[in-house]
């Protein structure tokens, strides 16, 4: 009786334990994330890059604080140029094609809609006279109607267009901050995490250690599991590309599967603009086979997405896309990472429910911080 009820008991407290991790993370991500986003994205970074700057460190003999500045510092540049190339290029094809939409209205979809509102016009005159004056009266009401939202669509995506390019500064000071933050924590990894730490109490840096552990693992998996996913996506968008005849396929899809691992992006943030351009410009087959390629690109990756990367990190793909789904409702896009993440460290902590012991000084020392020198 005894032993049911501590069960029990151990239960209700592992229930509320996690329920108010989960309440915690999810005001966290809710109203922190944004303001913290550019300091994350510089742990991140220097995490990525540690083992490199080791590597270049020995192979260079060069002292390990200069080898991951120089590390830093090239794949922020690097990134940088290949983001800007894009960007500029998708910023301008837009902007010229949704200029040129009232035009192209005037020229091929204004004619197409009144040349079908004709024929309407005439079948029903002939099965109904009395109908003909309603049909006259809708291709009027119609055609205003698609005049006034081609013109009105054209010009929200042009003024969308130019607050982007002014909204530049505060991201050129969130890049700032990354980069910033990225050379500090490259350079003296340990002795921050050693810093922040030492705050802890004895037995909450154990668990820190173990969400060490848990979040490392973590990463590796993501990191393949998107790889798979990138790499399809890269063999269908070469295999489209060159069955509809796009120019250079290989560089292009590419380019474009480049996109598809970036935050808040992805495939269609590149192929709907090119699909919209070539309506625009009359090319509907081009367009047609376009818009098809991207659906059948979207459909596989919907269904590979929760199950490679359910596989990788060890959850059930039905809780994977359950995870995707209300992280989407809760946080937006960045929630389809976000939260599938806590799902996993939860259940890591879960899996290693005993409490760990305290984390001995390693070579990061991130129990005792060092001086930085």
């Amino acid at each position: 009786m005894n032993h049911k009820y501590e069960e029990r008991k151990s239960f209700i407290i592992n229930i509320l334990f996690f329920g108010l991790i989960a309440v915690l993370l999810y005001l966290a991500v809710k109203y922190l994330l944004g303001w913290l986003l550019p300091f994350i994205i510089g742990f991140v970074v220097a995490i990525l890059l540690k083992g490199v700057s080791r590597f270049v460190s020995k192979k260079c003999r060069l002292p390990y604080k200069v080898a991951a500045v120089i590390l830093v510092l090239l794949f922020y540049a690097v990134v940088s140029v290949l983001l800007t190339l894009l960007a500029t290029k998708i910023i301008l094809v837009l902007k010229d094609g949704f200029a040129s939409l009232p035009t192209a209205y005037t020229l091929y979809i204004e004619p197409l809609i009144k040349d079908t509102l004709d024929k309407l016009e005439s079948l029903t005159a002939k099965l109904d006279p009395g109908m003909a004056q309603i049909t006259q009266n809708m291709k009027a009401s119609l055609s205003d109607s698609a005049g006034s939202l081609v013109t009105g669509l054209s010009t929200q995506v042009l003024k969308y267009l130019s607050s982007t390019i002014f909204s530049l500064p505060s991201i050129l000071l969130a890049t700032l901050l990354s980069i910033i933050s990225s050379v500090f924590f490259a350079v003296d990894f340990g002795y921050i995490t050693g810093y922040v730490l030492k705050l802890l109490p004895v037995k909450a840096r154990g668990y820190a250690g173990q969400l060490r552990k848990i979040a490392a693992n973590i990463v590796v998996k993501y990191i393949k599991s998107y790889a798979i996913l990138v790499s399809v996506t890269f063999a269908e968008l070469s295999i489209g590309f060159l069955i509809i005849g796009v120019a250079n396929p290989i560089v292009i899809a590419a380019l474009i599967a480049f996109v598809d691992l970036l935050p808040l992006l992805g495939t269609g943030s590149v192929v709907i603009p090119w699909v919209i351009v070539k309506l625009v410009q009359g090319n509907y087959v081009f367009a047609i086979e376009l818009a098809v390629l991207y659906i059948v690109i979207t459909v596989v990756r919907n269904v590979l997405e929760p199950r490679i990367v359910g596989r990788q990190i060890g959850i059930h793909p039905l809780a994977m896309l359950v995870s995707m789904y209300v992280g989407l409702k809760l946080f937006g896009f960045v929630g389809i990472f976000v939260l599938p993440i806590l799902l996993v460290v939860l259940k890591g902590f879960y899996d290693h429910r005993t409490p760990p012991e305290p984390a001995p000084p390693g070579p990061d020392a991130i129990d005792t911080p060092q001086q930085p020198s």
